[in-house]
């Protein structure tokens, strides 16, 4: 359960642990991802631990938990389970939840439903959800996970308590497959990119080969690059909202000379451009082209101040 993660994710456990003991959890969470693999399963481990009738947050309390066996084999009628249907989360499915949700707890005395993947609310199930945080009833906890927070609406985010996972470095090896011993050399090839093109600007198409060709080759290598860019500038946004770096706290003092350069709102436009045309890669688009045109987006694009 909970405990398993004290030491992983220290500051969430220590806030979530004291709004279970407490009893004074919120109407409505939203999980960051942050790139974490393990999301999902956290969060699991937290609804376990709510719906506990003791609090236990850890596993070795009780010794034949019928609430975490449903849990785990996704039969427990008072918690439901939201994901894309396609490319999009759609408005039917919010109404089914809604529909289900309309009527007494069976099991307990909570019903927790949760949203993965929830920058992929299309605008009508946007809208649906948005009306259904406006007015929690007692005992419904919303629990939504976002690997993009930036993509969702601002009115949706308000409403939610906002929960970040830690992002360690030590999981880059993991979540990109990238080797242990070749982590700090890609760090330093997207760092130096980033401090080159926010300088030079579209200079830096002429040094494309030296600076990014060289080192990422291959289709895979691309996608890892394109990755640890939307990394690098989310962690330009954390420093702009005086945040925890999440992954290139190493940079700390080139990560402040490119939040001083850019606005709130071009950081974004920034991190949304990477994640659109991070996509043509799998696609098989030609990659140089795809680059260049990364690089021209960054720089002005449609942006307007």
């Amino acid at each position: 359960m909970l405990d398993e993660y004290q030491e992983q994710q220290k500051k969430l456990y220590k806030i979530l642990n004291n709004e279970i003991q407490t009893n004074k959890y919120s109407h409505a969470y939203l999980f960051e991802t942050n790139g974490n693999p393990n999301t999902m399963l956290f969060v699991l481990a937290f609804v376990k631990s709510l719906l506990c009738p003791f609090k236990y947050t850890n596993n070795s309390k009780c010794v034949n938990c019928t609430i975490c066996h449903k849990i785990d084999n996704n039969i427990y009628t008072d918690l439901k389970i939201i994901e894309p249907d396609g490319l999009w989360i759609k408005k039917e499915q919010l109404d089914s939840l809604q529909k289900e949700f309309s009527v007494k707890s069976v099991e307990g005395n909570k019903k927790i439903y949760i949203i993965n993947q929830a920058e992929k609310l299309n605008v009508q199930a946007s809208n649906s959800i948005l009306k259904f945080l406006e007015e929690p009833e007692e005992n419904i906890i919303a629990i939504l996970i976002t690997n993009n927070i930036y993509q969702m609406l601002s009115t949706i985010v308000s409403r939610c308590q906002v929960l970040s996972l830690e992002s360690e470095t030590s999981n880059l090896s993991l979540n990109l497959n990238i080797p242990s011993d070749k982590i700090k050399e890609n760090l330093d090839v997207i760092n130096d990119f980033v401090q080159y093109l926010e300088t030079n600007e579209l200079d830096t198409l002429l040094m494309t080969k030296k600076m990014w060709h060289d080192f990422y080759k291959e289709r895979n290598d691309y996608l890892i690059g394109f990755e640890l860019l939307l990394m690098y500038y989310k962690d330009v946004l954390n420093n702009k909202l005086d945040r925890k770096l999440q992954v290139f706290y190493e940079y700390e003092s080139e990560i402040n000379k490119v939040s001083e350069k850019n606005s709130f709102d071009k950081l974004i436009y920034k991190i949304n451009k990477i994640i659109s045309l991070k996509e043509y890669i799998k696609v098989n688009a030609n990659q140089n082209l795809l680059l260049d045109k990364l690089i021209i987006e960054l720089v002005g694009g449609e942006y307007n101040e």
